[in-house]
């Protein structure tokens, strides 16, 4: 049994719980109004609050499940164009947002987007309307600089302290310098995002590899 279906009979189960309780009730204030039923308002209250923490969860859970869906079938998306690609789940910058808007003026960044690094080039992607859409492409060869930025303003992760960029400063093909940052999402479909540590560390670390070879 899946966890969506486990989740399903739950609720079932907790429903079938209320309507019991309430007939209970019912039966018994009809038969013997004179009984104490204090403890079984305790029992009422329970019930339903174990009941709205099912439904809070189940439509948390909804969500997260929507947003991993949605990032698998941008993965997919991008693969079928270039399967050696390594993909990354991100989260725009204010400064991002500026450069795509510069750019690509038509379009406007969602919430998450990915980045795919290939052998050549470092391209973004975003899903818009189930169709994969390339919004900026930036060849190694013109890549000056991969590093990490604190920006201010923006990125707050969900424990409350602050995320990092990933910054990387290129040459665009009229040869004026620009810079594109953006956040790291801890995994696709996440919404937290990752601060210093091994693996920013570490994700730069590849991206300057992929520059030099290049």
């Amino acid at each position: 049994m899946s966890a969506a279906q486990r989740l399903s009979t739950l609720r079932w189960v907790i429903v079938g719980i209320w309507a019991a309780l309430v007939t209970a009730r019912v039966v018994v204030v009809a038969t013997a109004p004179e009984v104490d039923l204090s403890w079984f308002g305790i029992v009422e209250f329970g019930a339903i609050a174990l009941g709205v923490t099912v439904i809070v969860v189940a439509v948390v859970r909804a969500a997260a499940v929507r947003r991993r869906h949605a990032d698998e079938a941008l993965a997919l998306a991008i693969r079928r164009i270039d399967p050696t690609v390594w993909l990354v789940p991100a989260a725009p910058t204010t400064e991002l947002r500026d450069a795509i808007a510069e750019v690509r003026p038509e379009a406007s960044l969602g919430p998450r987007v990915t980045w795919a690094f290939g052998a050549t080039e470092a391209s973004l992607w975003e899903l818009e309307d189930r169709k994969a859409t390339r919004l900026l492409v930036i060849r190694w060869s013109r890549v000056v600089h991969v590093g990490i930025e604190d920006v201010h303003g923006d990125g707050d992760r969900a424990d409350g302290r602050r995320a990092c960029a990933v910054a990387i400063h290129y040459v665009r093909p009229d040869d004026t310098p620009a810079v594109a940052t953006f956040f790291v999402r801890t995994a696709p479909g996440a919404r937290r995002l990752l601060g210093r540590g091994p693996r920013l560390d570490r994700l730069v670390a590849d991206l300057a590899r992929e520059r030099i070879v290049a």
